[in-house]
């Protein structure tokens, strides 16, 4: 697991039902002090509960990103429990984040990877990038 976390790679754990691939990747998590995002994926994970939640607080409609969104902005490690149970409709979204680090979202951000969000950001401006809306995936981002 940790060559694969040096080499930037995503980690894939193969085995029995049970808790133990979880375990495993929490403790790795602890071990190397990085911080967890966790996911539990079944036939009703949807995209919105892998994007960002539309909810009202007073009287005013936001959106609130979730577990992915968070990890990937923010340089954590998102478990993602279940992968099997997931539903065509969210296998998209997971296959473009895993592979391309992108993601678009509800509120009209796009999540794109660190590399290109650095080459554009010496291009052009921090504020130009704002009006893209344009965010920048960490390169310490992992998912198990």
């Amino acid at each position: 697991i940790m060559q694969k976390d040096v080499l930037g790679q995503d980690i894939f754990l193969i085995g029995p039902p049970g808790p133990l691939r979880r375990h495993l990747a929490m403790q790795y998590c602890e071990l190397t002090q990085r911080e967890v995002e966790y996911v539990s994926l079944s036939r009703d994970t949807t995209e919105s509960d892998l994007k960002q939640r539309r909810e009202i607080k007073d009287g005013t409609a936001f959106y609130v990103d979730q577990a992915a969104v968070r990890a990937a902005l923010q340089g954590r490690v998102l478990i993602l429990d279940g992968i099997e149970k997931a539903e065509r409709n969210v296998l998209p979204v997971l296959n473009n984040l895993l592979e391309n680090r992108e993601m678009q979202l509800e509120d009209g951000h796009f999540l794109i990877p660190a590399a290109r969000y650095d080459a554009l950001i010496k291009s052009t401006s921090q504020a130009e990038l704002d009006t893209w809306k344009l965010k920048r995936v960490s390169e310490r981002f992992r998912v198990i």
